[in-house]
């Protein structure tokens, strides 16, 4: 039976970092209109959304043939919501509006707008088959060892982030090139089974780390600045995703 795959584009306003973040110009477009094309060129995703509290956002969003369905209440859009509000809040939606229920959830984020679709079908295709695969994140290689970090307390003192799995007592004393490599999820691919969601988790214990090379995550004034570099990927969107 073919799994239904809802995509979930997250675009809340009130930013403080960067004022309507999502909505920014990038290359003569809004931010999140890459997010919304890319949705759209994927064949196997049944159904897309955008959560929005901003009416001015929903209209956007709308200018580009996508369904919004309604405005997400604004206590979960606060600095400090969880994705996991937002998505609960979705789901609900859907099933006592619509009578659907997805069984995968695609969290594309408007801050990471380069993706490219034979990834996320990659993605899609791993955790069909893998039934014990909760999620598949993506990931990129850090050069610096998680057992070379350290959080410090509120006295100074430090402690490892990372707890000792190596043959050496003190691994962060250790060559890096003996110890095991180290990722950071990059938010650009990240796909969930809906029944997660329903645990009040948005990736489970069993999570699928997918390597990948578009790492583009937009946080600041900086980032945009360097989306310049990307030029080329921006003015040939469509073609670039399918690439």
């Amino acid at each position: 039976m073919k799994k239904k795959i809802l995509a979930i584009i997250p675009c809340r306003s009130g930013s403080k970092g960067i004022k309507d973040k999502n909505i920014n110009t990038v290359f003569g477009k809004p931010l999140i209109y890459y997010s919304i094309i890319f949705a759209q060129q994927c064949k196997f995703i049944d159904k897309i959304i955008v959560s929005t509290d901003s009416k001015k956002y929903k209209k956007i969003a709308e200018k580009y043939g996508i369904n919004v369905p309604f405005l997400r209440p604004k206590n979960i859009s606060k600095d400090f919501s969880l994705d996991i509000d937002f998505f609960k809040h979705a789901l609900n939606w859907l099933k006592q509006n619509d009578s659907y229920v997805p069984d995968l959830i695609v969290h594309l984020r408007p801050t990471c707008p380069i993706r490219r679709i034979k990834i996320l079908k990659k993605a899609i295709n791993i955790i069909s088959k893998g039934r014990k695969i909760n999620s598949v994140r993506s990931i990129s290689h850090i050069n610096k060892s998680a057992y070379k970090m350290w959080f410090m307390k509120s006295n100074s003192m430090i402690k490892t982030i990372a707890a000792n799995n190596t043959n050496y007592k003190e691994p962060h004393n250790a060559p890096r090139q003996k110890l095991p490599n180290s990722y950071v999820q990059n938010s650009v691919y990240d796909v969930v089974r809906t029944k997660i969601i329903k645990k009040n988790l948005m990736s489970g214990k069993n999570v699928y780390g997918l390597i990948t090379n578009d790492t583009i995550d937009i946080d600041n004034k900086e980032d945009f600045r360097k989306l310049k570099k990307h030029k080329q990927k921006f003015k040939n969107f469509k073609k670039y995703i399918l690439s």
